[in-house]
């Protein structure tokens, strides 16, 4: 997950450019630098870098690329991250194209200097979960290709995808437990953050989300569950407190990159497979 989390955790972004017709779909190439999906794209005609975050609940640019595409702000907004709040300035709604395809609507403007000391590359902004929403989208680590797809492929561990805090949540159990709802964070550049409450949970919210994670704190290794997929040594960052109300953690592109990932938004299913299946 990277910053725009839900206006609340702030963290993960990349961006994707270069659009191509196949008989499976609609390809657009991306990079995958230090974790991150990095999309290049473009608004009001100029080129920016974006971070694909299903982990984020909103998708916000970058507070130098707005002053640089002359975006008026706004009023601000709070905001919540993993283990970070801050603020965010409304802007006038502006569209992310890439390769004439659209990334969806941008309305807030976040600092980002964080994300310098997490990724190489300059990033202008996120993408958040809203691009996965009425689409079937399959994210191919191997091959660096995002594609927008007609129908889910077969084969694969089909796992149930929720709808929850504005992103997509999937089962996920840990270390011998039952299957808790667990954030699919393509911004998080971890395998796993996982909640072990040692209080009560936080109250519920409406606060938009972001999160670039840099607790190194609690960390460990174990046996995760996804479906009938069993990762057996996976390295967790542990955490006392909910990160998200009704949410059991951050499933990481640590974890991700290992699967050619399908999140069938319309069915309700996230599908992961290898090159093999």
């Amino acid at each position: 997950m990277v910053l725009v989390k839900s206006v609340r955790a702030f963290l993960p972004l990349l961006a994707f450019f270069g659009l191509v017709l196949s008989a499976a779909g609609r390809d657009i190439p991306f990079d995958f630098v230090d974790g991150y999906i990095l999309v290049r794209a473009s608004v009001h005609a100029q080129p920016v870098t974006l971070i694909l975050d299903s982990g984020a609940s909103v998708s916000v640019l970058s507070l130098e690329a707005a002053k640089r595409l002359h975006l008026a702000r706004g009023h601000a907004v709070p905001v919540d991250g993993v283990d970070a709040s801050a603020c965010a300035d409304t802007i006038a709604p502006v569209t992310a194209t890439a390769a004439g395809v659209s990334m969806g609507e941008i309305g807030m403007a976040i600092d980002l200097s964080r994300a310098a000391q997490l990724c190489s590359r300059h990033v202008d902004g996120l993408i958040g979960a809203g691009f996965f929403d009425g689409r079937i989208t399959q994210i191919d680590y191997d091959h660096q290709r995002i594609r927008l797809l007609d129908a889910a492929p077969s084969g694969g561990e089909s796992l149930p995808l929720l709808a929850r805090n504005g992103v997509y949540c999937v089962p996920v159990a840990v270390n011998g437990s039952h299957p808790r709802w667990t954030r699919v964070d393509t911004g998080c550049n971890d395998e796993l953050h996982w909640v072990v409450p040692r209080g009560s949970m936080a109250p519920g919210h409406e606060d938009a989300s972001i999160g670039f994670i840099t607790n190194t704190e609690d960390e460990t290794v174990v046996p995760v569950r996804l479906g009938h997929f069993v990762l057996p040594h996976v390295a967790a960052t542990l955490h006392g407190t909910a990160i998200f109300p009704g949410e059991a953690g951050l499933l990481g592109s640590g974890i991700l990159s290992q699967y050619r990932v399908t999140i069938d938004a319309i069915s309700g299913r996230m599908v992961l497979s290898r090159e093999r299946d």
